[in-house]
C-alpha cells in the first residue's frame, strides 16, 4: 500500500506541475494578445498622426520660407549698397548717409555735415583727421561715415557730382 500511496502522490505532483506549466503558458498567451492589441493602430489614428506631422512640416516650411525671404531682402540691400551710385545734386541739396556709407565728391563744391560722433573720415588723406561740419569736402577723396547720425555733405556750387555707397537720403 505504501508503494501505491507514493505513486499516487507522485502522479498528483506531476499533474500539478503540468497544470502549473499550462496555466503559465495560458497567462503568457493572453498577455501577449493584449500586448499585440495595444500596438495595433486604427486607420483613424494613423491618419491623425500623419496630419499632425504634415501640419508640423507645413509650419517648418512656412518658417523657412520666411527666413529665405528675409535673407533675400538682406542680400538685395547688400548688393544695392555694395556699389557706388552716381548722383547729380543741385545747390543746397544735402546728401545724408547711413552707417558704413561712403562718399566721393567727383565735381562741384560741397561742405561737410558732421554728426554727434564726429565728422567725415577722410580715408584718402591718411591723416586720421575728420572733415568737420562746414569744412570743404575735397574732390576725389574717399569719405567714410561710421555712424547713422546725420553725417553727409551739403552742395554749395550750382551742381555737384557725387559717388555714394550705402544707405543714403537726399534732402
Amino acid at each position: 500500500m505504501r508503494g501505491f500511496s507514493l505513486m499516487k502522490k507522485t502522479g498528483i505532483l506531476v499533474l500539478f506541475v503540468i497544470l502549473s506549466i499550462a496555466v503559465v503558458h495560458i497567462v503568457q498567451a493572453v498577455y501577449a494578445e493584449e500586448e499585440d492589441s495595444i500596438t495595433v493602430a486604427t486607420s483613424c489614428y494613423v491618419d491623425f498622426k500623419i496630419n499632425e506631422l504634415k501640419q508640423e512640416a507645413d509650419l517648418k516650411i512656412t518658417e523657412l520660407t520666411s527666413k529665405i525671404e528675409d535673407l533675400e531682402k538682406e542680400l538685395q540691400e547688400i548688393e544695392q549698397y555694395g556699389k557706388f551710385v552716381a548722383l547729380e545734386l543741385n545747390q543746397d541739396q544735402r546728401l545724408i548717409t547711413g552707417a558704413s556709407g561712403e562718399i566721393i565728391l567727383r565735381g562741384g563744391k560741397a561742405k561737410a555735415i558732421g554728426g554727434e560722433g564726429g565728422g567725415l573720415s577722410d580715408i584718402t588723406a591718411g591723416t586720421g583727421a575728420d572733415i568737420n561740419t562746414d569744412e570743404d569736402v575735397p574732390l576725389n577723396h574717399l569719405l567714410l561715415i561710421s555712424r547713422d547720425d546725420g553725417r553727409g555733405l551739403r552742395v554749395v556750387s550750382s551742381k555737384a557730382w557725387v559717388l555714394v555707397k550705402g544707405p543714403y537720403t537726399i534732402e
